[in-house]
């Protein structure tokens, strides 16, 4: 089933006086809290109140009953929502994806020379600039993301050509305020008209920069010289009209509070520059005190990539010894193999705990994301299956995710996925680690506490190395090495005293400062599934959509399909759970769910895996009832469990090439049959072999709906595609 195996440990969660918490499909504001729990008054304008306490939230947290929105009644908030998209960035149509990454990759390069002092924001220092930003845009802009069409001769620079520098300035405002979603806008409809014409409005931010000035003037000063400037160049338009020549009209003097705001538009770091001076302005705005001054868990989370110091033996035993070799192939893994593995991890920056941790062979977009998901996600699954003394119980959803500029971090597709799990990314300088200290110095404590203790260590030179052969000298398994780094991050790390948080243990800082402050819950299933799940397109048919085998069908979709002309539609399906996936009827996204319960809760690898045990028991059958699919799946549960939650630590490949893959290879189509429950034989004793009706093909029937679930059952045919 899903892996929502909680941990000992409680958590209190955190709700914010503007935050909508959506429970049962009532919206609830939270108004005060105790040491039991919350109380919550209606939104819908009652004045009921109900009080709920943390272990009722616990669980509809867990079990996916409660949304959590943040900040959803804060006044800024609201505006923002007017001017970003109504749903989920992610979902958005492709061509809006498309065109939403080409702003972005021109914004991110405009803010990186922005950083080195190569342009400022003005027209005529970005004109000089542009061709070097849309080259540097060309490195984010050349990431593929997973809707991208990729042309022949694929992994070529795509460099921006059509942009100028007015727009170009428009945009980066625009992002500054609003972040991801001002790339997109609402789509239809049109914004509110200035009440200030563009040669005013020109005019006005021309002139207000007269207050980026080391000399400081006052508001009431910039006031005066756009006034000034407003009628000189009204002077000079009377002139021109009185010699005849053709002028424009005068310009509207813009009010006094008009003039303010755009004063206060102005980026407030760059003002203080101007103003005080950069050694002033680091003072006014970076943090004080013993670096950055955080107070609550989850604040402000750092997430890196290492290439783990240590060659391993790829295993052989275990839950690989019965993945097919396309399966260890799409895990990296090949028999006997020694090879070094990356480690994607994130840690909390306040309390110094480690929230996840991914194995890869190369870094990439899935690692990314299937990190992040890790980091709002219970993890007691992980420290059960190796059989830790202490619970894994730091999850939920992060304020801040901090990154470097690694391809994996500046994937469009991973920056839409956080930004819709209301998560802000923000990726550090280049070349510059000490923002991300935090992270960085774990490796290095993990290499030094931990790796180094195995045979097969790699030293960080040839010097320091020697003679020591690290590849012949391999001897840990890649199993070996998921279930240490979880035992060294639970059982040694988190209750270590640590000298950051002077000598408290990071997993007593982390309880401490949750009890205080709580964390915000994990995202809702449904919302995971649109943000990180596999972008897919499929046809629908009468019965449904099929995905891995797979049918899923429900009324929605039957009565769009009587009705829509073009059956092809988009699909976001989520390894960690295939019981349902998200499809997109008439722009909007919908939750259908698989035809059988089966499904529910389960992990793409435990029915790969199933299917494939099937294949081997009854192959002689042409069909197989859903009870042997049920039994198969519980099979591969109960006897692998702790191997396949080991394997949870290794970054699963489920992209649209791999999944399309294991469809040509494991096509599986059904038919429903209604025999009824007694007329079938009895299964066998052993579990997966039951013995199925080998007699010639009953006549076909007229299909009748069933009284109840059980009185219909469904057999599954096995071939090619």
């Amino acid at each position: 089933m899903l892996d929502i195996q909680p941990s000992p440990t409680l958590p209190r969660f955190a709700f914010g006086q503007y935050d909508e918490v959506i429970m049962g499909g009532i919206s609830y504001r939270a108004i005060d809290s105790t040491e039991d729990g919350y109380i919550f008054a209606r939104t819908d304008g009652t004045g009921v109140s109900e009080s709920f306490p943390h272990a009722v939230l616990s669980q509809r947290v867990t079990l996916g009953g409660l949304e959590h929105r943040r900040d959803a009644f804060l006044p800024e908030s609201a505006k923002r929502r007017l001017r970003a998209p109504a749903q989920e960035l992610s979902t958005l149509a492709p061509k809006q994806q498309q065109k939403a990454k080409y702003h972005e990759s021109l914004v991110r390069a405009f803010f990186e020379m922005e950083a080195e002092g190569k342009v400022k924001r003005t027209e005529t220092s970005v004109k000089s600039a542009l061709p070097e930003i849309m080259f540097k845009a060309g490195k984010y802009l050349s990431v593929p993301s997973e809707g991208d069409v990729i042309e022949a001769g694929g992994n070529k620079m795509i460099v921006p050509t059509k942009i100028s520098a007015s727009r170009l300035l428009k945009r980066v405002a625009a992002f500054s305020r609003d972040g991801m979603a001002a790339l997109y806008g609402r789509g239809s409809g049109s914004s509110r008209p200035r009440r200030i014409g563009p040669d005013e409005l020109a005019l006005v931010s021309k002139t207000v920069r007269n207050y980026l000035v080391m000399e400081q003037p006052s508001i009431a000063q910039v006031v005066e010289d756009v006034r000034d400037a407003f009628i000189a160049e009204n002077l000079r338009r009377e002139e021109l009209r009185e010699k005849g020549e053709k002028a424009k009209s005068p310009l509207a003097m813009p009010s006094r509070e008009t003039i303010r705001l755009e004063v206060k538009k102005l980026d407030p770091f760059i003002t203080d520059i101007a103003r005080f001076g950069l050694d002033e302005a680091r003072k006014r705005n970076a943090p004080a005190g013993k670096g950055l001054e955080l107070t609550r868990p989850l604040e402000r989370v750092e997430m890196d990539e290492w290439k783990v110091d240590l060659m391993s033996l790829l295993a052989t035993s275990g839950i690989w010894s019965i993945l097919s070799d396309e399966e260890k192939a799409s895990l990296g893994l090949e028999d006997g193999k020694k090879t070094r593995w990356y480690l994607t991890a994130a840690i909390c920056t306040t309390t110094r705990c480690i929230l996840a941790m991914k194995l890869s062979r190369s870094p990439s977009r899935r690692s990314a994301m299937q990190t992040i998901d890790m980091i709002v996600r219970d993890k007691g699954v992980w420290s059960d299956a190796v059989g830790a003394l202490t619970p894994w119980n730091m999850s939920g959803t992060p304020e801040l995710i901090v990154t470097d500029c690694g391809s994996a971090f500046i994937d469009f597709d991973t920056r839409i996925g956080a930004t819709d799990l209301s998560i802000d990314i923000d990726h550090g300088p280049a070349g510059m680690p000490e923002f991300r200290a935090r992270i960085e110095r774990i490796f290095g404590t993990m290499s030094k506490n931990l790796i180094r203790r195995f045979t097969g260590y790699t030293f960080s030179n040839t010097v320091v190395k020697g003679d020591y052969d690290a590849e012949a000298r391999a001897a840990l398994t890649t199993e070996d090495l998921s279930e240490a780094l979880v035992r060294w991050v639970v059982d040694v790390y988190h209750r270590r005293p640590h000298a950051g948080l002077d000598g408290e243990t990071p997993r007593n800082c982390w309880n401490r400062l949750v009890a205080k402050y709580g964390v915000a819950p994990m995202p809702l299933v449904e919302l995971r599934r649109k943000a990180l799940g596999t972008r897919l397109k499929r046809t629908v048919s009468k019965k449904g959509i099929i995905v891995l085998g797979i049918r899923y069908h429900s009324e929605v979709l039957a009565r769009w399909f009587m009705h829509a002309s073009s059956k092809e539609v988009r699909v976001r399906f989520y390894s960690e759970d295939i019981g349902a996936i998200a499809v997109e009827l008439n722009n909007q996204w919908i939750e259908v769910p698989s035809v059988f319960e089966c499904y529910r809760g389960e992990r793409a690898q435990t029915w790969i895996m199933a299917a494939r045990e099937i294949r081997a028991s009854v192959a002689a059958q042409k069909q197989v009832d859903e009870m042997v699919i049920f039994k198969a799946m519980t099979r591969i549960r109960e006897i692998n469990a702790d191997a396949m939650a080991r394997q949870g630590l290794l970054v699963d490949d489920y992209s649209q090439e791999r999944i399309a893959k294991l469809e040509d290879q494991m096509l599986i189509g059904f038919d429903v049959d209604e025999t009824p429950h007694e007329a079938r034989m009895p299964p066998a004793t052993d579990g997966l072999g039951l013995e199925l009706q080998t007699a010639s093909p009953r006549p076909a029937q007229t299909a009748t709906p069933p009284e109840t679930p059980g009185d219909t059952d469904v057999t599954w045919s096995f071939g090619e595609k």
